[in-house]
Order: C-alpha cells, then structure tokens, then sequence
C-alpha cells in the first residue's frame, strides 16, 4: 500500500496521507453546527511570548508526554481502479492521461502500467476489446478502496481535528486513532479549504486530550519547534528543529494548485516525512503554532526543509468551517508586487517594504476607498505590511465587512485609507482583476507647437491645451503635461510610458503644468515613478535608472 504523495515541479512535495485517486463524494458531516465563538470557547489558547535568552534544554521529554496524546494518526479509505479517475467527478479514463503523467503515477504511487485499470503504451493493438459495464454495474462505486495516512492533532475535548485537506480529500472513509490508542474513530467532515489546504474533522468523544494553541504572529526565526506525527505510518513520532524562515511563498506550487491560492509558510528543519502533513508543529513549550504541511526534496523524503500552516490561519479557516463548513473570505481587489529596489527612497519611504499596487479592479473595495495604482500600503490593520505576501495574509483572514485601515504611502506622504472588505467567491479569486482598457495615441498624427519640452530622455510633453484636449480626448479640469512623443528606444518606451498619456505626478511631485517640472528633467541612477492618466483612467510607470 503506498501513501499519498503529490510532486511540484519534482521538488516540493505534500508531505502525506491519502491514496490519490477518487470517485466518489467526501463524507458528510451531521455533528451539530455551532458558532465560531463557541468553538474558540473550547480551545486551550496560550499566547504568552516565548522567553528569550532561554537556557539550552537538555530534554523535551516532558512536552512531548504532554502533547503526544493530542496527536492523531489519520486513515482516509479513497476509492481507486474501476476504470475511472475521481477527478472532480468527470470520470475520465486513465487512457485520457498523459503519458508521462501516467509514468509519474507508476514511479511515485507504484501503479503499474500492466494495469487492466490503467492500461499500457505497450499494450497489443490485437487485444480484445474491454467489455461495457452493464447499467447496474456503471450505477455501483467500481474499484477498491484504498488507505492512506496521515495525521492531525486534537483541539477541543469534545473532538475537533484540525489536519490538511489534502489529507482526506475524496475520502470515502476517514478513520482516526488517537496517541497510542488502538481504538479506531469513525471520523467527520465538517469542512476543507482546499486553498489553504486546511480541513476540520470530528469524532464523537468526551474529556479528549486536546493541544494548546499558541500564537503563530509571534514566532521567530530561530525558535526552536518539535514536529509531531504519523511519518510513514510510524505513529508517535517527533523531530525536533527551528523555524528556518516566516512567510514563504512562491515555493514551487503550480498555479493550477489550490494551494497557489494562499502561501504563507512556516520554514522549518524539524523532518517532516511523508504521512507527516496534518500533524502540529510545536514550540519549545508544546503549543501547537503550525500544521505541517509540504516539503522541499528532489528525493520525496526530508531534506530539511519543511514547510506549516501558522495556526493563526488554520483557526481561522477552522472557526468559519464550524457552522456551514465553507469558508468566506475578505476581498479588497488590488494586484500588488514588490516595491521596485531603489524606488522607495524617490517616493520618501524610509525602504522599499510595502506592497505595490500595480492595479485597481474597477468597482473593488480598493477603489471604493480611493486607493490608486502607485500607491505602496505600509501598513494594514494596524500591522506592519513588509510585502505584498503580508498583506495578503491580513486580507485573507479578515472577513467580509471588515473596515480594513491602510497605511498608504502616496506623493510623498503617508494617508490612511479605509477599505470595506466585501466577499468573493474561489473563482473570482482565481481569475483576479482585469486591467482596464488603455488607449494609445502611437497611431496619431504628432502634434507639433511651439512650447513642447524634453520632459526626460526621449520624452516630448506640452502642457495641455483646448486642441491637445480634444485630440487626446482629456477631460476638462484635469491637470498635468501631456506626452506627445516617446522614442521607441528609450528608458521610457521600453517601461511603457506611450503618446497621449497625461503625466499628473513625477516621485512625491504633483504635477498640474510644465512650470512644476522644471528641475525634474534629468534621468538618473534613481528609477522615476510617474503618475498617469491613460484613456480617462488612473495609472502609473515605472522608469528605470540609468545604470551607465
């Protein structure tokens, strides 16, 4: 029997649990529905800081007694052969899949091609035809039932689980054994956000064992963390590391992923193994502050580099499962990037921290509030917001009707913007914002007067005019310089800057005629940030330094 194991771009791997192929539904939960206050009301929450300068600890025997009971071998049966793949239930045949994707299931699942479920590229092109199913035969699950495992940990007295979802997904069965317990619980689903890859089950139980819950927004790199867990389907097993690094993303998901959706991990040592995802990761005190999740190897076994859910985001997810086992998310609407190295200085910040925004979706919260493109947020919540990952997180956890206070650094000052967060489905999530039309007046006759300038290497602007209004189609009342040419080959043209463009603001300058450009006009090593007005609407470019 082999477990679940899912490769990403051959190095980052989940780190366990179920067979891989499905047909049928996830079971359902009938556990009563309650409140998210009245399942935090069950929890066991610590959040007192760590210690620092601590003594080293020559044995972590008395935490692991103490959370060892807390932890949970996890057994998920998935249906699999029968001449169908469960995948989103369009039943397609394994015949339909790649070939090279049928060799990945062969190498890492042990599927072998000889397979009357999953057919050959070798196979004889005389060889009899496969009979049709009857009717009753189509109606009934086909194939086996097939067991994976991972693991969880238990958070309330009375049974709540939190593990992954990727754990128990498709599963027709979910079994769970707590500590060294023999005894097999029937568990439940009550609800799984594949985006986060967080699922909460159930099983019926009093006066459980249940982990303390500590406060993963104040970890370090540094602290020392135990990981605990099922790692190839030894139960009871614990390693022992330090978290390597905070808010990872990027780590190799494909987009086509769920959990391209929502990245910030916990990097961390302790070994994380195959059968491994779902369990808690620790802190030197036994508070669970993470759900081990993914790994980082060519080889699909620890290489020391691990990745877990903060618990912050777990619970999170986990009290807006308890009461209809969906989860509802905050939507601001703005596409953010880095700030650009050396472009924070420019536009007055003390660094480049912040998030970018490099646009707006039209009718978002964002644009309800005012922010603009250009705009870099510092600051969310009343949280420093270093990347466009952290403000993510903050969004993400936040729920719609939320009045989200933003540190927006604009024209050189810092503003406080509050948006209302509204909420917004998976899909709409995966598709983003569109960007809006532009126009481009390359096509357009130049227009040449009198009083045009060199606003910057290989940019003509002219402060605007009645004619230059019409011909660019500029509303009246709107102030700045327009672009009348740019050439093809310079610094400018090649960041996107185009004829037509109304300039309303260079670095912290606003701009309203040429008289505020003056002094403006050298392109040097710093990058230039241009505010715009393109085809009516708000934007912005970039101009890169001059390196020579």
């Amino acid at each position: 029997m082999k477990t679940k194991q899912a490769t990403v771009g051959t190095a980052v791997l989940l780190a366990c649990g179920a067979a891989l192929l499905a047909i049928a539904e996830s079971p359902k939960t009938d556990a009563p529905k309650i409140t998210a206050s009245e399942l935090r009301a069950k929890l066991k929450i610590d959040n007192t800081p760590l210690p620092a300068g601590g003594q080293a600890q020559l044995s972590y025997a008395p935490v692991v007694e103490k959370i060892l009971p807390t932890v949970v071998r996890v057994t998920p049966s998935v249906r699999v052969g029968g001449g169908q793949l469960g995948m989103g239930g369009h039943g397609r045949s394994m015949e339909d899949i790649d070939p090279q994707l049928r060799e990945y299931f062969r190498r890492f699942f042990g599927l072998p091609f000889g397979d009357d479920n999953f057919g050959s590229p070798d196979s004889d092109e005389d060889a009899p035809p496969r009979r049709t199913p009857r009717r009753e035969e189509q109606r009934q699950p086909q194939g086996r039932l097939q067991k994976g495992t991972g693991s969880g940990v238990v958070i309330t007295p009375d049974g709540y689980i939190l593990t992954n979802n990727h754990v128990i997904e498709d599963a027709e069965k979910i079994e769970v054994t707590i500590g060294n317990e023999t005894k097999a619980y029937d568990a439940k689903l009550i609800g799984a956000d594949p985006r986060a890859d967080v699922a909460l089950i159930k099983i019926d139980g009093k006066n459980l064992p249940f982990a303390t819950i500590g406060d993963s927004s104040k970890l370090r790199v540094g602290d020392v963390v135990l990981a605990a867990g099922s790692p190839m389907e030894l139960s009871q097993s614990v390693t022992l590391g330090i978290i390597s690094a905070m808010g990872r993303t990027g780590i190799g998901l494909p987009s086509s992923s769920q959990l391209a959706g929502i990245q910030d991990f916990i990097q961390t040592d302790a070994s994380i193994n195959p059968g491994n995802s779902g369990g808690p990761l620790l802190d030197a005190t036994g508070r669970v502050i993470g759900i081990n999740t993914a790994i980082l190897s060519r080889s699909g076994m620890n290489a020391g580099i691990g990745f877990s859910i903060p618990i912050n985001l777990a619970l999170s997810i986990a009290e807006d499962l308890v009461d209809d086992g969906q989860v509802t998310r905050g939507y601001l609407g703005v596409k953010m990037g880095p700030v650009r190295e050396g472009l924070g200085k420019v536009m007055g910040m003390e660094s480049d921290a912040g998030a970018w925004v490099d646009d707006v979706t039209p009718g978002s919260p964002a644009e309800k509030a005012g922010l603009e493109r250009g705009d870099v947020i510092v600051g969310a919540a009343n949280q420093k917001v270093e990347d466009s990952v952290g403000l993510t997180r903050i969004v993400g956890v936040s729920k719609p009707g939320t009045k989200l206070p933003l540190e927006v650094f604009r024209d050189g000052k810092k503003i406080t913007i509050t948006a209302t967060l509204e909420a917004i489905s998976d899909e709409e999530l995966l598709s983003g914002g569109k960007r809006s039309g532009s126009k481009s007046g390359s096509g357009q006759e130049q227009i040449k007067k009198a009083s045009p300038a060199e606003l910057i290497p290989g940019v003509t602007v002219q402060d605007l005019t009645p004619g230059l209004r019409q011909r660019y189609d500029v509303e009246d009342g709107l102030n700045g310089v327009v672009v009348l040419e740019v050439k093809p080959n310079s610094a400018a043209g090649g960041a996107g800057l185009e004829e037509g463009d109304v300039i309303t603001g260079i670095n912290t300058t606003r701009i309203n005629s040429m008289a505020d450009t003056k002094g403006l006009q050298k392109l040097g090593k710093e990058p230039i940030f241009l505010r715009i007005i393109r085809a009516g609407k708000k934007d912005s470019v970039i101009i890169p330094g001059d390196e020579e």
